[in-house]
């Protein structure tokens, strides 16, 4: 029995398992069996972003909900923040959005949030996958007066808008400025522009007319040329680029560079260590983070804390240690010293626009506070995910590897969370040294993993 949920939800390619109308159902269920308090009448928050197959995952959902006593409120296309805002704001049992993030429109899935709005922890997670899985059509349902109905309402949407602008006491901060955004055809398509254009920028918007099938076509996590191109023909003050459920942002600066999540995690930390709400100096990332961020903090007496690949890890370290702000190189910023409880890219935007406005400085300058040690990412698909430790010939050329690039070069294996991936990442001195470096190491991958 494959486990359903990976470090981000369900993930998978729509209208095959588990994303068909008939588990989706079983799941609706399960979440509302797991999730259900005697006496009281559960409401779960359901959203989603511009996917074809979105729908049908929704009404899915909804009707094991509904058949377990759930009320649901369906709020359209929204954010994956939106979502975990609204269900803590509007007192839902849970939330759920309907997303594959940056995937290809072909693929779905989703998210579960609790009623505090972070993501419902492993246990319940198992549980909703225990009672899935059984799939019984003869299991209890509640009577058929106490069925839940179901309530649309896309306006709810206007109290996630406000709560962003808050962040700025709603003021027109970058009136006079002039900015890019590119919405890859998702869940920000609507509420981006909106936003910028309430904070008096003057916009370009990208990939604004999503038809089902457009999402994230092209899409580019970490160097997003067209934005890029656009930004510098446009002669933008920056560009921002948001995934498909909006929970990742990454920039480029006047100049043309890609500031990717490692670079605001440094601008942002030192803003808020000079305002004094740095709490305990540190600042959470994960294994992928380039060496040049860790550097980058030291250099202000800041510590970084590494985790595992997954904004999950992140948020649930940040909790631990009580931190105000983490996220990843690929855009996912969490703060956590403004009621947000996930990553949100349009909120991460505005808290980037603030600190260009309040220093007086571009872009390009504060980017300038980090420099980027060359890292290189490659991909392997493989077919299942065994320990790589367990396979001699991937261990014996990573010890050749780093041999050959020395000590100061990082190395890292893993597992993607969502798709049936290897990733190869090394990190050093050399940009072709390394490249050379992972390339073999994932020939070995490829040839050894069948």
């Amino acid at each position: 029995m494959d486990k359903l949920f990976g470090t981000d939800g369900i993930r998978g390619i729509a209208n095959q398992f588990p994303l068909t109308p008939e588990f989706m159902t079983h799941l609706g269920s399960a979440i509302g069996r797991v999730l259900a308090r005697d006496g009281q009448r559960p409401l779960a928050l359901i959203g989603r972003d511009t996917r074809l197959s979105g729908a049908m995952i929704e009404n899915a959902l909804a009707a094991g909900l509904m058949s377990q006593g759930f009320d649901t409120l369906h709020v359209d296309v929204i954010t994956t923040p939106g979502i975990a805002f609204l269900t803590r704001t509007l007192g839902a049992r849970c939330g759920i959005s309907i997303s594959a993030s940056h995937n290809p429109f072909d693929y779905n899935g989703i998210k579960v949030f609790g009623g505090d709005g972070f993501k419902v922890p492993d246990e319940a997670e198992n549980q909703i996958e225990k009672i899935a899985y059984a799939r019984r059509d003869d299991e209890a349902h509640n009577t058929i007066g106490s069925i839940g109905q179901r309530h649309d309402d896309a306006s709810k949407a206007n109290a996630y808008i406000d709560f962003l602008l808050k962040a700025v006491n709603h003021q027109p901060i970058l009136r006079g400025k002039r900015g890019v955004i590119d919405c890859n055809n998702g869940a920000t398509f609507e509420l981006a522009p909106k936003v910028f254009l309430e904070l008096g920028a003057e916009i370009v918007a990208l990939n604004v007319q999503p038809d089902g099938v457009n999402i994230n076509h092209g899409y580019d996590a970490l160097e997003p040329k067209l934005l890029r191109d656009t930004v510098l023909r446009e002669r933008a003050d920056f560009g921002v680029q948001f995934d498909g459920d909006g929970d990742r942002a990454v920039f480029v600066d006047e100049r043309g560079n890609y500031v990717d999540g490692d670079f605001v995690l440094a601008i942002l930390a030192r803003d808020l260590k000079t305002r004094g709400k740095l709490n305990g100096s540190v600042v959470v990332s994960t294994v992928m983070a380039n060496i040049g961020l860790e550097k980058s903090l030291n250099e202000i007496g800041v510590k970084m804390e590494r985790t595992a690949v997954g904004d999950r890890w992140v948020t649930e370290r940040m909790r631990a240690m009580n931190a105000v702000i983490g996220g990843e190189q690929s855009g996912h910023i969490v703060f956590f010293d403004g009621g947000h409880t996930t990553g949100d890219g349009i909120y991460t935007a505005i808290r980037v626009a603030d600190v260009i406005v309040q220093s007086g400085k571009s872009l390009a300058e504060l980017a300038s506070c980090m420099t980027r040690y060359p890292q290189v990412l490659v991909n392997v698909r493989v077919p299942r995910k065994p320990a790589f430790e367990q396979f001699p010939p991937i261990q014996e050329q990573i010890e050749k590897s780093r041999v050959v690039l020395g000590d100061s070069a990082r190395i890292l294996l893993r597992y993607s969370g969502t798709e049936n991936l290897a990733r190869v990442m090394i990190e050093g001195q050399n940009a072709i040294a390394i490249e050379r470096e992972a390339n073999a190491i994932a020939a070995v991958i490829q040839e050894t993993i069948t």
